[in-house]
């Protein structure tokens, strides 16, 4: 199992390396994104984002009265 897990470091090629490191910095910002979102503390910053995608200049929104949360 050892030496079907193991890498060749001097083997990888520069497309190999470039790779790796997307993946890594990609992996990373990734991490970091959901712990920024999703931390509560940061509720409120993001709350007024909550329909952004759904919101139009003339409409008022309210979410929880629309969508039947708040009864």
């Amino acid at each position: 199992m050892n030496k079907f897990l193991s890498t060749e470091w001097e083997v990888m090629t520069t497309t190999d390396w470039t790779g790796l490191i997307i993946l890594l910095v990609v992996a990373a910002l990734m991490t970091a994104a959901y712990f920024i979102i999703l931390k509560p503390a940061n509720r409120d910053k993001f709350e007024q984002y909550r329909d952004f995608v759904n919101h139009e200049d003339d409409m008022e929104l309210d979410r929880e009265v629309k969508h039947e949360h708040a009864k």
